[in-house]
């Protein structure tokens, strides 16, 4: 029997809503709010992608690194430190950091890594920040095709996470185990 119209409506909103709820007003954090820079990792070229970000910006951002546990910290840390063994725990822990913060939410979070792994990375953001109204840049460059494979197993963890708290790194155990390892887990 196929799906009421009214269903697929609904799982259509709700998939969408990450791209939505920046642009909804209501939704909008506070204007006061300090825009977040994250860098995804403590490497250098990601570092320094953060700070031609933060030259753009009218005004300097909050800085947060996010790493796997096994990377050193680099020599300029960050004032927090949040670990993940890939970009989509990356993203969930950055996700999960915000939702318990006491201060305001940001109004916008830029996303600091390489220019490879910038669409992905940002894609993420955009799903698992969007439904808080948090817009999330920079704008990504277009991927190419292997990009475009990892971009959709990326956005569907993250929808995945969105509906059940987990990124679904357990379909995938010899893949998640490598990660784990690589970063020191």
């Amino acid at each position: 029997m196929p799906l009421p119209i009214s269903a697929l409506l609904i799982a259509g909103v709700w998939l969408a809503w990450p791209w939505l709820a920046p642009h909804l007003s209501p939704m909008q954090p506070p204007s006061g709010s300090a825009d977040l820079l994250v860098v995804l990792d403590g490497a250098s070229s990601r570092l320094a992608a953060a700070e031609r970000i933060a030259a753009g910006l009218p005004a300097a951002p909050q800085r947060l690194l996010i790493r796997c546990p096994g990377q050193p910290v680099p020599a300029k840390a960050m004032p927090e430190l949040l670990q993940g063994f890939d970009t989509a725990t990356q993203i969930t822990a950055l996700a999960q950091w915000l939702q318990r913060r006491q201060r305001p939410l940001p109004k916008r979070v830029w996303i600091a890594t390489d220019p490879d792994h910038t669409a992905r990375a940002v894609l993420n953001a955009q799903i698992a920040l969007g439904p808080r109204g948090i817009q999330v840049g920079p704008p990504p460059p277009p991927p190419g095709p292997i990009e475009c494979r990892k971009r959709l197993r990326d956005a569907l963890r993250l929808q995945l996470w969105r509906a059940t708290g987990s990124t679904g790194a357990w379909l995938a155990p010899e893949w998640a185990a490598r990660k784990r390892a690589s970063c020191g887990l």
